[in-house]
Protein backbone atom coordinates (compact mmCIF):
# COMPACT_ATOMS: atom_id res chain seq x y z
CA UNK A 1 0.00 0.00 0.00
CA UNK A 2 1.13 3.16 -0.27
CA UNK A 3 0.86 6.19 2.23
CA UNK A 4 2.62 9.17 3.01
CA UNK A 5 6.07 9.03 4.80
CA UNK A 6 7.45 12.14 6.67
CA UNK A 7 10.86 12.81 7.41
CA UNK A 8 10.71 16.05 9.39
CA UNK A 9 13.87 16.35 9.67
CA UNK A 10 13.95 17.30 5.85
CA UNK A 11 11.49 20.20 6.03
CA UNK A 12 12.41 23.74 5.54
CA UNK A 13 9.13 24.98 6.98
CA UNK A 14 8.17 26.72 3.23
CA UNK A 15 4.69 26.09 3.96
CA UNK A 16 4.52 24.99 -0.01
CA UNK A 17 2.78 22.00 1.76
CA UNK A 18 0.27 23.80 3.04
CA UNK A 19 -0.65 26.09 0.19
CA UNK A 20 -0.36 23.41 -2.35
CA UNK A 21 -2.80 20.79 -0.02
CA UNK A 22 -4.97 23.83 0.50
CA UNK A 23 -5.55 24.98 -3.17
CA UNK A 24 -6.05 21.28 -4.10
CA UNK A 25 -8.93 21.05 -1.76
CA UNK A 26 -10.94 24.39 -1.49
CA UNK A 27 -9.25 26.81 -4.99
CA UNK A 28 -7.61 28.93 -1.89
CA UNK A 29 -4.81 29.52 -0.96
CA UNK A 30 -5.53 29.32 2.78
CA UNK A 31 -3.78 27.67 5.50
CA UNK A 32 -6.89 27.16 7.40
CA UNK A 33 -7.82 24.31 4.14
CA UNK A 34 -5.16 22.84 4.61
CA UNK A 35 -4.45 18.95 5.82
CA UNK A 36 -1.22 19.65 6.09
CA UNK A 37 0.29 21.30 8.82
CA UNK A 38 3.58 23.01 9.19
CA UNK A 39 4.67 23.44 12.77
CA UNK A 40 7.99 25.49 13.71
CA UNK A 41 10.20 25.34 16.99
CA UNK A 42 11.48 28.85 16.76
CA UNK A 43 13.82 27.67 19.47
CA UNK A 44 15.60 25.03 17.87
CA UNK A 45 14.96 26.42 14.29
CA UNK A 46 13.14 23.39 13.39
CA UNK A 47 10.10 22.55 11.71
CA UNK A 48 7.75 19.26 11.92
CA UNK A 49 5.19 17.87 9.56
CA UNK A 50 1.63 17.10 10.36
CA UNK A 51 -0.40 15.33 8.55
CA UNK A 52 -2.08 12.01 8.65
CA UNK A 53 -0.10 9.06 8.18
CA UNK A 54 -3.23 6.37 7.02
CA UNK A 55 -2.19 4.49 10.41
CA UNK A 56 -3.16 0.95 9.82
CA UNK A 57 -5.29 0.92 12.96
CA UNK A 58 -7.27 4.67 11.71
CA UNK A 59 -7.80 5.35 15.60
CA UNK A 60 -9.70 8.62 13.60
CA UNK A 61 -11.90 5.98 12.03
CA UNK A 62 -13.16 3.95 15.27
CA UNK A 63 -13.52 7.08 17.38
CA UNK A 64 -16.11 8.86 14.78
CA UNK A 65 -19.68 7.81 16.80
CA UNK A 66 -21.80 8.31 13.06
CA UNK A 67 -19.28 6.42 10.61
CA UNK A 68 -18.24 9.25 8.90
CA UNK A 69 -14.67 8.44 8.15
CA UNK A 70 -13.93 5.57 6.39
CA UNK A 71 -11.40 3.58 4.10
CA UNK A 72 -11.04 3.53 0.39
CA UNK A 73 -11.38 0.35 -0.52
CA UNK A 74 -7.79 -1.23 -2.09
CA UNK A 75 -6.06 1.67 -0.39
CA UNK A 76 -5.04 3.52 2.79
CA UNK A 77 -6.77 6.62 1.74
CA UNK A 78 -9.22 8.16 4.41
CA UNK A 79 -12.34 9.39 3.11
CA UNK A 80 -14.86 11.55 4.83
CA UNK A 81 -18.55 11.98 4.25
CA UNK A 82 -19.66 15.34 5.34
CA UNK A 83 -23.29 14.50 5.21
CA UNK A 84 -22.79 12.29 7.69
CA UNK A 85 -20.15 14.49 9.89
CA UNK A 86 -21.48 15.85 12.76
CA UNK A 87 -18.11 18.05 13.84
CA UNK A 88 -17.69 16.55 16.90
CA UNK A 89 -14.17 16.76 16.58
CA UNK A 90 -13.14 13.13 17.94
CA UNK A 91 -11.62 12.23 15.07
CA UNK A 92 -8.97 15.13 15.56
CA UNK A 93 -8.63 14.03 19.34
CA UNK A 94 -8.13 10.79 18.82
CA UNK A 95 -5.33 10.93 16.15
CA UNK A 96 -1.65 10.08 17.94
CA UNK A 97 -0.07 11.85 15.43
CA UNK A 98 -2.07 15.31 15.51
CA UNK A 99 -2.66 14.66 11.81
CA UNK A 100 -6.11 15.43 11.75
CA UNK A 101 -7.13 18.91 11.96
CA UNK A 102 -10.48 21.32 12.56
CA UNK A 103 -11.83 23.80 10.37
CA UNK A 104 -13.84 26.16 12.70
CA UNK A 105 -15.40 27.64 9.91
CA UNK A 106 -16.90 24.85 8.27
CA UNK A 107 -16.89 22.89 11.51
CA UNK A 108 -15.33 20.00 9.58
CA UNK A 109 -11.94 17.85 10.21
CA UNK A 110 -9.42 18.04 7.79
CA UNK A 111 -8.03 14.72 6.76
CA UNK A 112 -5.59 13.69 4.16
CA UNK A 113 -7.35 12.03 1.26
CA UNK A 114 -3.97 10.91 -0.60
CA UNK A 115 -5.36 13.55 -3.14
CA UNK A 116 -7.17 10.73 -4.77
CA UNK A 117 -3.29 8.92 -4.93
CA UNK A 118 -1.45 12.18 -6.82
CA UNK A 119 -0.65 14.34 -3.49
CA UNK A 120 -0.66 17.72 -4.35
CA UNK A 121 1.91 17.94 -1.01
CA UNK A 122 4.42 15.78 -2.52
CA UNK A 123 4.60 17.24 -5.84
CA UNK A 124 5.14 20.88 -3.49
CA UNK A 125 7.85 19.50 -1.66
CA UNK A 126 9.75 17.95 -4.22
CA UNK A 127 13.63 19.49 -3.58
CA UNK A 128 13.51 18.72 0.29
CA UNK A 129 11.25 15.67 -0.01
CA UNK A 130 10.10 16.02 3.65
CA UNK A 131 7.05 14.24 2.46
CA UNK A 132 7.02 11.52 0.06
CA UNK A 133 4.45 8.96 -1.24
CA UNK A 134 5.72 5.53 -0.95
CA UNK A 135 5.07 1.77 -1.08
CA UNK A 136 5.22 1.05 2.59
CA UNK A 137 4.33 -2.68 4.12
CA UNK A 138 1.39 -2.23 6.24
CA UNK A 139 2.60 -1.42 9.99
CA UNK A 140 5.70 -0.45 8.92
CA UNK A 141 4.97 3.38 9.53
CA UNK A 142 7.92 5.33 11.59
CA UNK A 143 8.69 9.19 11.00
CA UNK A 144 11.57 9.31 8.86
CA UNK A 145 11.81 6.13 7.78
CA UNK A 146 13.22 5.29 4.53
Amino acid sequence: MYRLVIDSDRCTGCNSCMLACAFVHSTRFSYDESRVLIVRDLVRSASSVRVCVQCDDAPCISACPVHALTRKEGSMQIVLDQDKCTGCGRCVDACPFDGVGFNQETSMPLICDLCDGDPACVNACALPRAIRYEKVPCGDYEEGKE
